[in-house]
C-alpha cells in the first residue's frame, strides 16, 4: 500500500514538472536560468535586469533554503529541451512565468521531490554507496570549478604535438587560441543572457577565430532539442533501464552554448561554467575523432605531465620514467609510469590511467559491469603496482632502490573513485584476482593502493609541503580513512595546510596567458 501511494504521489509529482516546461517558451526559459545562476553567482545586480527575485535568494552560503544548485539547474536544461510543448488551447490558458525567481524555485522543489520519489522506488541499503558514487558524479566538478592547473594540463595533454595538429586542422583554429577565445566566452556571458558574436579585435586575433570558436561550444536551439533527445534514448539503450531524471545525460557538456536566429545569431550559456569544460576536458572528445595514435600519444603526454607536476611542487623528489626491466630481453616488463625517488630510495610509485570516465561509468547502476573497461584497467592498476613492489622485493627491478613501504598510488585523468568505497573494494578484488597468476606475488606486495584523480592530486599539492604530503599517503592507507578523496583526507587527516601557486608556467603552452592586463590572468572583451 505504502509503495502504491508513493508512485501516486510521484505521477503527481512528474505531471506537475512536465506542465511546467510544456508551457515555457524555451528562450525565455533559458535566460531565467541563467538569471537565477547569475543571482546565486554574485551578480544579482545584473540578473535584475531580467527577473524579479527576493532579497534572500541572494546567498553566500549554498546550503541556504533558497540555494539552487547549479547541477539541478543543468538537469533543468535537460529536462526543458526534452519535453515536448503542450499545445496552445484558447480560453484560460495557463503560460509558464518566467520572469520570477520563485517561479524557477517551485520547479526545482518539484525536481528534488521527482529526484528522490524516483530513488525510493529502486533504492536500497544494499546500493547506498552505489547512489553516494552518482551523487558525486553529478556534484563534485561543479562544487570544484576551474582553474589554471587545468588549462596547463589539457593544453598539454590534448594541445601539443599530433594531437594539437589534428585540431587545428579540423577546426581551422589552434587550441591555445580556442582556450583563449574560451576563456573570453566564460567572461563575457556571464554579464548577460543573450548576446551577439562578441568583437575580438581587443584581444589581437582575427574574427574569424571566434566565429570557428562558437562553431565548436555552439548548437541551434532545435538542433539541441534532438540532440538531448537522442543522447537520453541512446543512455537508456547503453544501461538497460529506464533513466532517473537526476542523471540524464546533458547537451551543454557537449555545446554549453544555444543559439537562435533573431534578425542575426544570438547565443546564451544558461551556465557558464560549461563553457570551460568543453574548452579543457572536452577537447578530449575532438582527439578521439582522429586516428587511434592520437589517443596513445595523449595518454604519453598525460604520463610526462605526471612527473612534470610532481618535480615542480616538490623539487626534492626525483620523477622517473623508469626503463623496462626484466631477467631478459624476452620478459622486459615496463614499470610504473612515475617512479618517486626522495633521496635514495623509490619513496612512491604511481600507475597512470587515462581511461576516460563514460556516461555509463558516472551513472549506472551497476558501472563494473556497464564500463567494464575502464574499470579493468583500474584493476589492472593496482596489479601492476603490486608486481613492481614484488619484482623489487625480489630484485628482479634493481635500478633503483625501491622502499619496503614505498606508497603504490592509481592515479587516474578523471575523478574514477571519488566516493566509491565499494567500487574501490571491487578494483582490489579484481587486483587480487590477477594477482593470484603469479604465486611470488606475496600478501606483503599487495599493500593498500591509493587511488585519486589528478585533480585531487594537484588539490592535495598545492595544499601540503612535501613532508607533509608524505603524510597524508601515510593516512590514506589507513583503514580509518578508506574510501575518502584525496583532498578530503588531506582536510581531515591533521596535517597543517598551506596555500601554494600552481607551480608551472602556463605561458609555456599558452603564449597568450602572461600578456593579459587582467589581475586574475583572464582574458576580456
Amino acid at each position: 500500500m505504502e509503495n502504491t501511494t508513493s508512485r501516486f504521489k510521484l505521477t503527481i509529482v512528474k505531471k506537475r514538472y512536465r506542465e511546467w516546461l510544456e508551457r515555457a517558451n524555451d528562450v525565455d526559459a533559458l535566460a531565467l536560468i541563467w538569471a537565477v545562476n547569475a543571482v546565486q553567482s554574485g551578480k544579482a545586480e545584473l540578473a535584475a535586469r531580467y527577473i524579479a527575485f527576493p532579497k534572500e535568494a541572494v546567498i553566500d552560503n549554498m546550503v541556504d533554503q533558497y540555494a539552487i544548485y547549479k547541477w539541478e539547474l543543468e538537469t533543468i536544461v535537460t529536462s526543458l529541451l526534452t519535453t515536448s510543448k503542450d499545445n496552445h488551447r484558447n480560453g484560460r490558458y495557463k503560460y509558464t512565468n518566467l520572469t520570477k525567481f520563485e517561479s524557477l524555485g517551485a520547479l526545482v522543489n518539484l525536481l528534488r521531490e521527482m529526484e528522490n520519489g524516483e530513488y525510493a522506488m529502486t533504492g536500497t541499503a544494499d546500493n547506498i554507496w552505489e547512489e553516494m558514487y552518482r551523487i558525486g558524479q553529478r556534484q563534485f566538478a561543479w562544487q570544484r570549478g576551474y582553474n589554471a592547473e587545468q588549462l596547463y594540463r589539457y593544453a598539454y595533454v590534448y594541445g601539443l604535438g599530433e594531437c594539437g595538429e589534428f585540431f587545428e586542422e579540423r577546426n581551422g583554429i589552434s587550441v591555445a587560441n580556442f582556450l583563449y577565445l574560451s576563456l573570453a566566452l566564460f567572461g563575457l556571458t556571464p554579464q548577460k543572457p543573450w548576446t551577439t558574436e562578441p568583437d575580438t579585435s581587443l584581444l589581437g586575433l582575427p574574427q574569424s577565430d571566434m566565429a570557428k570558436t562558437l562553431a565548436l561550444h555552439s548548437i541551434g536551439l532545435s538542433e539541441a532539442r534532438a540532440k538531448a533527445a537522442r543522447m537520453n534514448a541512446d543512455a537508456v539503450r547503453v544501461l538497460g533501464a529506464p533513466l532517473r531524471t537526476a542523471y540524464m545525460p546533458s547537451v551543454l557538456r557537449q555545446h554549453p552554448i544555444i543559439c537562435v536566429k533573431h534578425r542575426h545569431l544570438i547565443y546564451t550559456a544558461p551556465l557558464p561554467p560549461l563553457i570551460m569544460n568543453r574548452a579543457t576536458s572536452g577537447l578530449y572528445y575532438d582527439i578521439k575523432q582522429g586516428p587511434t595514435r592520437l589517443l596513445t600519444e595523449a595518454n604519453a603526454r598525460f604520463e610526462d605531465y605526471i612527473r612534470k607536476l610532481v618535480v615542480a611542487y616538490h623539487p626534492r623528489f626525483h620523477a622517473l620514467k623508469g626503463l623496462p626491466y626484466g631477467r631478459s630481453k624476452a620478459t622486459l616488463i615496463d614499470p610504473p609510469d612515475c617512479l618517486i625517488k626522495d633521496g635514495t630510495e623509490i619513496t612512491a610509485a604511481i600507475e597512470c590511467k587515462a581511461t576516460k570516465l563514460t556516461f555509463e561509468a558516472q551513472f549506472s547502476d551497476n558501472p563494473t559491469i556497464a564500463a567494464k573497461q575502464g574499470f579493468d584497467q583500474v584493476a589492472k592498476g593496482i596489479f601492476q603496482l603490486w608486481r613492481f613492489f614484488s619484482h623489487a622485493r625480489r630484485g628482479i627491478y634493481s635500478a633503483n632502490t625501491v622502499s619496503p613501504a614505498a606508497y603504490g598510488i592509481v592515479l587516474t585523468m578523471d575523478g574514477w573513485m571519488q566516493m566509491a568505497t565499494k567500487l574501490r573494494r571491487l578494483a582490489l578484488e579484481q587486483a587480487r584476482q590477477l594477482a593470484a597468476s603469479d604465486p611470488d606475488i606475496i600478501e606483503a606486495d599487495m599493500r593498500m593502493v591509493i587511488f585519486a584523480s589528478i585533480q585531487e592530486l594537484n588539490d592535495c599539492f598545492a595544499q601540503t609541503e612535501t613532508d607533509t604530503f608524505m603524510e597524508v599517503l601515510t593516512h590514506a592507507v589507513n583503514e580509518k580513512y578508506e574510501g575518502y578523496g584525496q583532498l578530503e583526507l588531506t582536510r581531515e587527516c591533521g596535517v597543517p595546510l598551506v596555500r601554494r601557486r600552481f607551480p608551472l608556467d602556463v605561458g609555456e603552452i599558452l603564449p597568450w596567458w602572461n600578456k593579459t592586463k587582467n589581475p586574475e590572468n583572464r582574458p576580456y572583451l
